[in-house]
């Protein structure tokens, strides 16, 4: 495999499929906490209207660019880029159908929550994401890989790395493999932003959509709270394809920091992964974690073991495996 891949070749198999059965066997009262939170399904329309109605008011501050224009690229950084990245993490949340009842009800949401990033990018974030959690470590399915370009590209240069981390998003929408036939719900997608794209520059302003692509610009980039990006499934501590943030940040991204603990069990809210994380503490605790995104970053680009070929990959034989694994000790909890 290694003759294949610049990445990593590991022979285990997905520790998330075993851990899963540990940890309801030892801790079957976290079932109380999977389902769906209606709440962040509120507050991800306050994220929204809140970010909408902060274009305008840029628009209205600062009615010109380039008289304006330090002033602008300043509050998408700090405003702009933590709520458009809120607004993905909605997305997220809603790609695993844990803010309302039905799937399509999570669908149309998730599409309203994209509004503010511009790019019609949620339906087809749901799709490539659940094979990110089935097929994690499997290159040209799981989707969360660096293309191999872009591997050969940034090297292990500081100053590349830089680059690719600061213009992250152009290569997470066109290099990643999201060329796929739309579906139904995809279209769906494009032409509700489309035509919300053409009602934020006709009511708003330029500077409105300015300010918007901006923060989408700095919420997938190097924002303190897009770290996760990186930080996910980066190979930081030799045989640890998972890595989990316990910083406060996890407060303005639904608590996708808790990484470790959301691909263990996907089908609990982000509002409940800390309380899910102080029942099971002693399946995490142990594991390599950071409280900095920021302090991630400049280890990330500084040092020079570290670039975009540190990850994990596995064939989708040990895939299986892992599965078979998993239901093996499934069935021995049931006879125990």
């Amino acid at each position: 495999m290694k003759a294949e891949t610049p990445f990593e070749p590991i022979d285990t198999p997905d520790i998330h499929f075993l851990r899963r059965i540990e940890v309801l066997k030892k801790h079957p009262e976290v079932k109380q906490l999977m389902g769906y939170d209606p709440w962040a399904a509120v507050l991800t329309f306050f994220i929204v209207a809140g970010q909408i109605s902060f274009a305008w008011s840029v628009s209205v501050w600062f009615p010109s660019f380039g008289a304006y224009w330090w002033q602008i690229i300043l509050l998408s950084y700090v405003v702009g880029g933590t709520m458009n990245h809120w607004s993905a993490m909605a997305v997220h949340e809603m790609a695993h159908n844990l803010m309302l009842k039905t799937p399509a009800q999570n669908k149309a949401l998730a599409i309203f929550a994209n509004i503010p990033v511009l790019v019609p990018g949620a339906i087809a974030f749901r799709t490539h994401h659940m094979k990110h959690h089935s097929h994690l470590g499997i290159e040209q399915v799981d989707n969360d890989f660096p293309s191999h370009w872009e591997v050969k590209m940034v090297g292990k240069s500081g100053i590349r790395k830089f680059i690719w981390l600061f213009f992250y998003i152009f290569f997470l929408f066109l290099v990643r493999g999201f060329d796929t036939k739309p579906t139904r719900w995809e279209w769906a997608n494009i032409i509700t932003l489309i035509i919300t794209d053409v009602l934020i520059f006709v009511f708003l302003g330029k500077i409105a959509i300015i300010y918007l692509f901006l923060s989408t610009l700095w919420g997938f980039s190097l924002h303190p709270a897009a770290g996760h990006f990186i930080h996910e499934h980066f190979i930081f501590e030799e045989g640890q394809e998972t890595n989990s943030y316990y910083g406060w940040l996890n407060w303005v991204c639904f608590n996708v920091g808790y990484h470790n603990e959301h691909h263990d069990i996907m089908n609990i809210p982000g509002r409940f992964l800390p309380k899910y994380y102080r029942i099971t503490k002693e399946f995490y605790q142990h594991l390599d974690s950071t409280h900095s995104w920021t302090r991630m970053f400049y280890d990330f680009i500084t040092k020079p073991n570290l670039g975009a070929d540190k990850r994990y990959v596995r064939t989708e034989q040990i895939r299986k495996q892992g599965i078979k694994m998993a239901e093996a000790m499934k069935r021995d909890k049931e006879l125990a």
